[in-house]
């Protein structure tokens, strides 16, 4: 277990240094001029998978940036909850969470500026021979630590009648995950696509121990998020709500053309990320704010929240209105 915990920190080196470069080229937001016009610097995170990157590759490749009057200077991340972090220390304008890191802003860490879409591409999985969660009983589990293949892995844990003391977790980013697995120096991994279908290919004999469709009464929103003072800059909000909503209005008419788009952004193959993309359900803008209206989105995250409560993340119920932005977001 050594080396395992060697190379997770190497992989929070990475991000951490990611991080303190982020801080290094980034200062308060600037005004320049482009193409005569005032135009509004952002800095803004993402994840390096198909979904944590879509609102990057779609409104840089599309130009909506520029058509919002915003410069855009994006950084990758290995999660959400270090964005998060860097949204709190004011390194970052925006960044993406996905559900396992939705507890954030529950805690009053962050506000929820748009909700991209639901998705059900985490898995926990494990080596061959594993077939139940409860196989798992003192087996070591890779996990990228606060993130939705962390929250199901609690979850599968739970309706087994375990918890997460019942088996030996292993914090690591996703890269890691990959690297450890196909070693097989551990035993499962919480994980997602297209992380799950690269080490499928390496690992053929691979068991889908858990998938987050097997709790269909939960919902797994992925969603953008800013600090908690973002409405102190309503025009900077106004104008990134805006862009977005363009942004998922193309990309829910475009499904077919998002894996070679993101494969070009990200640099990964087509077709890992389109297998991601086969559990992902995009919200084009006025589908979101239907649901909305209905109650169904504000369900999804009411639910969520109380699965928090019980796994110690979150102490209080919280009404979403109280840290989704979905007025402003509606009116942009």
């Amino acid at each position: 277990m050594t080396s395992i915990t060697r190379r997770a920190l190497v992989g929070g080196t990475v991000a951490a240094v990611a991080l303190a470069a982020l801080t290094a080229c980034s200062g308060p937001a600037t005004d320049t001029k482009v193409d005569g016009e005032k135009t509004i610097h952002v800095t803004a995170g993402y994840t390096s998978d198909g979904n944590g990157a879509l609102l990057q590759a779609v409104a840089q490749k599309q130009g909506i940036w520029k058509k919002h009057g915003l410069e855009v200077d994006a950084t990758p991340f290995t999660n959400g909850p270090l964005q998060i972090q860097a949204l709190g220390t004011g390194d970052l304008d925006f960044g993406y969470i996905g559900p396992g890191a939705l507890w954030l802003p529950m805690s009053g860490k962050a506000k929820i500026v748009a909700v991209q879409g639901l998705g059900t591409a985490d898995r926990v999985i494990a080596q061959e021979g594993i077939e139940k969660i409860e196989d798992l009983k003192g087996k070591t589990v890779g996990v990228p630590e606060g993130t939705s293949g962390d929250m199901l892995l609690n979850l599968a844990l739970e309706k087994a009648g375990m918890s997460i003391d019942d088996v030996e977790k292993v914090a690591m980013d996703p890269p890691t995950v990959i690297s450890a697995f196909t070693s097989k120096q551990v035993d499962a991994a919480a994980i997602w696509y297209p992380f799950v279908d690269q080490i499928h290919k390496n690992v053929p004999g691979m068991v889908e121990v858990v998938k987050s469709a097997d709790f269909p009464d939960l919902a797994f929103p992925a969603t953008l998020v800013a600090g908690t003072d973002i409405t102190d800059d309503a025009e900077m909000l106004q104008r990134y709500q805006a862009a977005a909503k363009e942004a998922y209005t193309w990309a829910a008419a475009h499904k077919d053309e998002l894996p070679a788009l993101l494969a070009d952004f990200l640099k990964a193959p087509k077709d890992s990320v389109a297998s991601e993309f086969e559990y992902v359900d995009l919200l084009a803008p006025d589908d979101l704010l239907a649901k909305w209206d209905s109650g169904d989105a504000k369900a999804w995250f009411t639910n969520l929240n109380k699965q928090f409560i019980q796994m110690d993340k979150v102490a209080d119920e919280v009404d979403p209105a109280d840290y989704i932005l979905i007025e402003q977001y509606r009116k942009a």
